[in-house]
């Protein structure tokens, strides 16, 4: 059977770290002169953070539309789901430039409105507009509280801290408690930003990280995005009905009090 939506995008996310693992080794090889190797590494590091903040993006995005579909009519949704969608649309619609050519701007002015109308019908009550690109996306590094945030718009507190229970995680940091789990985790984030912020700003120009650390991150990154995974999933299981089965009295026949008869009936006139 097809696995669920969060599996799918984690497969995709289990792939690309695959690839750049293959990166990895590929220019810890011997014969690769120090300053390949440097800036092979140093792209390795900023393309795992690339592929890490896309994942997010991706299962933030998907979780909105889950909590979207779950719900039966407008009046349901998370307050902060419906208001950021209208504030970040429109901040995305202002970014639009029209100093264009005529023959460009016609066309940017029926994107803009059909931009306009998706979000509009949304927050009429139409819960079949797709207003989840603009509605999930990240202003600053993927660092825990941006990562938290992504999902907190639709109602999901702490993914952080809800992730740190699972076996991946505990497994990873050598943890039998979630706590603990969950204080390596923020942790290991933090300084992983850290060191790719270094490269990116080139802070110091010799910086960078050893094979060893990158696939050590890339290890972090495949429990995190299983963690993740399995969280949403448990979010979203369809629920059993549970059936009450009429309670029986000593003849086999139902009794009148399971059958909702009041007990004071049942034997009639004193």
């Amino acid at each position: 059977m097809p696995g669920s939506v969060f599996e799918i995008i984690r497969e995709d996310f289990v792939a690309e770290l695959g690839a750049i693992r293959e990166l990895v080794r590929a220019f810890d090889g011997a014969g690769k002169l120090g300053k390949t190797r440097l800036a092979a590494a140093n792209s390795a590091t900023l393309l795992v953070a690339a592929t890490l903040e896309e994942f997010v993006r991706e299962m933030a995005r998907e979780h909105a539309r889950a909590v979207v579909a779950r719900v039966s009519s407008f009046d349901m949704l998370p307050r902060k789901l419906v208001s950021t969608a209208w504030k970040r649309s429109m901040e995305s619609l202002a970014r639009v430039r029209f100093d264009v050519d005529q023959s460009a701007r016609e066309g940017l002015m029926v994107d803009t409105q059909m931009r306009f109308s998706v979000v509009y019908e949304f927050v009429k009550g139409d819960l079949t507009k797709d207003i989840y690109r603009d509605l999930i996306h990240n202003e600053n590094n993927m660092r825990p509280n941006e990562l938290n945030a992504m999902f907190n718009v639709a109602g999901l507190s702490d993914i952080c801290s809800k992730v740190c229970d699972k076996p991946a995680i505990l497994t990873f940091f050598g943890e039998s408690e979630a706590g603990k789990a969950h204080g390596k985790l923020l942790a290991a984030l933090e300084e992983f930003f850290e060191r790719r912020n270094g490269i990116a700003h080139a802070l110091n120009p010799g910086q960078s990280n050893g094979p060893e650390q990158i696939l050590t991150d890339i290890d972090l990154l495949l429990a995190f995005s299983e963690a993740m995974s399995r969280t949403l999933d448990a979010l979203f299981q369809p629920q059993p009905s549970i059936v009450s089965e009429p309670a029986l009295d000593i003849g086999g026949a139902a009794s009148n009090s399971a059958q909702g008869v009041p007990a004071a009936l049942e034997s009639g006139p004193s």
